[in-house]
């Protein structure tokens, strides 16, 4: 298992993207600390988690991510209850869609709190709890991010400029904490079937084709939180290129799909933007490799 003892906590996860991770880590042997702001949603990934019969623990306590106090309070519960956490995912998030002339001010600034302020508090809120003494094994901070950075959307002013913030966020937390065996990368997914993009009809089965699952993400998140990826820092995994890449990796000959080295020049070859993205990354494209395998 790729986590077994490990202990991460999710923002974020009582739905969506946080709680897909949280299920899919759990699977991994992984110890789960639960927070959002609804108990029942929070019980409710407890319970398919503790039902999947894996013998991890998992810790749940409520908490608004705007509220650096409640975060504080909620983290230092996962701590007494799970010990030092290897792992991070800053998961929540929010949007509003608007004319930006007419965008409600209140309704902007909210979206930056959650979506930028929120980051920053879930990592103000765990250093003191993160496992920082090996640099074979360090602690991971992980920030689901949007294509929404580089690729701008009309009457989502608010929600794209939370998404250009956190990158520059994780810039500046990198270079500082380079010394202290953290690391912090950032997971960047196009559309995603969640309450936040299709309200309650989010998982009816009915999502346009170009819309990912919350589930499609997890190798993502189970990378960055695995020994494939302790020097890994400072990535943004764009999940729009590794879309490309399981595209090609579907068409290459086998001889091509044994490893990254050999893999590297087909690539290249038939897309060399997409290469160039991820050439830094070529441990996660190995991971995805035996994934698909």
């Amino acid at each position: 298992m790729l986590l077994k003892g490990k202990t991460i906590v999710i923002t974020g996860s009582g739905r969506g993207i946080g709680r897909a991770v949280a299920i899919a880590c759990a699977k991994e042997g992984a110890n789960i600390g639960l927070t959002a702001r609804t108990l029942d949603e929070l019980n409710e990934v407890k319970d398919e988690i503790i039902n999947l019969g894996m013998g991890v623990k998992v810790s749940v306590k409520t908490a608004d991510v705007t509220k650096y106090e409640e975060i504080e309070n909620a983290f230092k519960v996962f701590h007494e209850d799970l010990g030092e956490f290897n792992g991070i995912i800053a998961n929540a998030g929010y949007s509003r869609m608007w004319n930006s002339h007419e965008f409600d001010s209140n309704k902007f600034s909210e979206i930056m709190t959650i979506n930028v302020s929120g980051v920053f508090f879930a990592f103000k809120a765990a250093y003191p709890h993160l496992k920082k003494d090996d640099k074979n094994n360090k602690s991971r901070f992980i920030i689901t991010g949007s294509a929404a950075y580089t690729n701008p959307m009309p009457k989502l002013a608010a929600y794209t400029a939370s998404k250009y913030a956190v990158v520059g966020l994780q810039n500046a937390l990198a270079l500082e904490y380079k010394k202290e065996n953290i690391t912090f990368n950032m997971v960047l997914p196009t559309q995603v079937d969640t309450r936040m993009l299709r309200g309650l009809n989010a998982g009816d089965g009915n999502k346009p084709p170009n819309v990912m699952n919350a589930q499609e993400l997890n190798d993502y998140y189970l990378f960055l939180l695995s020994d494939n990826a302790n020097k890994i820092d400072n990535a943004l995994i764009f999940t729009n290129d590794f879309g490309e890449i399981r595209n090609l990796l579907s068409k290459a000959p086998p001889v091509q799909r044994e490893n990254w080295e050999v893999f590297k020049p087909y690539l290249e070859e038939n897309a060399p933007k997409i290469y160039s993205n991820v050439r830094k990354l070529g441990k996660l494209v190995e991971f995805i490799m035996n994934t698909i395998e």
